[in-house]
């Protein structure tokens, strides 16, 4: 086969592009052709390096919407793919009707973006439209969560139309984050004191809970000295979590790393002793997927998280749990998981590598062209 991955924006701030290079060395090494259709950027270019160098990059330049939509076409017409694979059904990501004739064409969802509530009012009906649009657009669905497979599994319902599914949700790759040197970590650890270590990777929003997170962290610190928080990622609402520290005189024990590169990743995760990752109980969380769930995975660490959406999917009755808001139980939870460093769930990470991912892709794409 012949598959092309259309992606859009600078991976440091869009995440949907993670699957195209994550799956893009799995199918090669399948005997497939891969291209990606990537935004011309130092981040970009560096994680296709890293992830799948051997894969077709075909680079478009920074553009208005017009822009981008005629250079991703006419990469898409010279390059003559036989499956399309649309990372997100965004405007930037619109083909035309003549490059998916005789192609097979797949879209994913890895949100439910008319779900998201705290935009303009109209962007929710564009986004509501596209959802709809894509089911009839498009030869198949891909949800990165169950939320999502059962939203659009209603939506073929309502509209009397069949289209194939599949669950997909996001994974790690275990070639890049694999645990360093004892020495190395060691190394690390001492940079803090040799304190442990709570981590946290995300976007810096309030929606996602990272400002809970520096809460909870702050009411711990209250009972011992032992422990450090550091940040992961960038995000519109970081200066309002610095504030707080400022108030709160956290700086000590809590430490901002900004973005950190992928190949930097496997150092600060096998140093850290447990990881946290918020989720609210939302229709937008709950359909959502969060990638660092299964990044978190592969070091066999506590994983602090709330029982809804893909973590309960991921750990059912077995995971570190606490009620979305309430900082008080987190800090707890975040005490309980430092101190018994011990896994709670027996969930198989090989079945969560984007090798087993593409396996189950192409397996679904075979019996579409049945």
């Amino acid at each position: 086969m012949r598959i092309c991955f259309i992606t859009t924006g600078d991976i440091e701030q869009l995440a949907t592009m993670k699957r195209a290079t994550g799956m893009a060395k799995p199918l090669l090494e399948t005997g497939n052709e891969v291209a990606l259709i990537v935004l011309d950027t130092e981040n970009n270019r560096r994680r296709i390096l890293l992830e799948a160098p051997n894969v077709a990059s075909l680079f478009f330049k920074t553009g208005n919407f017009k822009s981008e939509i005629a250079q991703k076409n006419k990469l898409i017409e010279e390059w003559q793919p036989d499956v399309i694979y649309v990372c997100a059904f965004v405007v930037r990501n619109y083909i035309y009707k003549k490059n998916l004739k005789g192609v097979l064409s797949v879209v994913e969802h890895s949100e439910l973006r008319s779900a998201i509530t705290d935009g303009k009012w109209y962007k929710r009906y564009i986004e509501l439209f596209l959802e709809n649009m894509s089911l009839f657009k498009f030869s198949g669905q891909v949800l990165a969560s169950r939320y999502l497979e059962e939203v659009f599994q209603e939506k073929l319902r309502s509209f009397k139309i069949k289209r194939p599914l599949l669950y997909s949700p996001y994974a790690y790759n275990k070639e890049i984050l694999q645990m360093p040197s004892t020495n190395a970590i060691d190394n690390l650890r001492a940079e803090y004191d040799g304190k442990k270590v709570i981590l946290y990777m995300g976007t810096l929003s309030l929606n996602y809970g990272f400002l809970d997170i520096i809460k909870a962290f702050e009411i711990l610190t209250q009972k011992r000295t032992d422990v450090v928080l550091l940040i992961m990622g960038n995000g519109r609402h970081k200066s309002i979590g610095k504030e707080y520290i400022n108030e709160q005189k956290l700086h000590d024990t809590v430490k901002f790393l900004g973005y950190v590169a992928e190949e930097e990743l496997s150092l600060y995760f096998g140093m850290a002793n447990a990881f946290v990752s918020p989720i609210n109980n939302t229709i937008q969380d709950k359909a959502r997927c969060p990638s660092k769930l299964f990044m978190y995975l592969a070091f066999k660490k506590p994983v602090i998280t709330c029982k809804v959406g893909e973590a309960a999917s991921l750990f059912k009755d077995n995971g570190y749990y606490y009620q979305p808001g309430n900082t008080q139980q987190l800090s707890q939870v975040m005490a309980e998981a430092i101190d018994s460093n011990l896994l709670k769930h027996d969930v198989n990470i090989q079945k969560h590598t984007w090798g087993a991912r593409t396996q189950e892709f192409i397996n679904w794409i075979k019996d579409i062209k049945k």
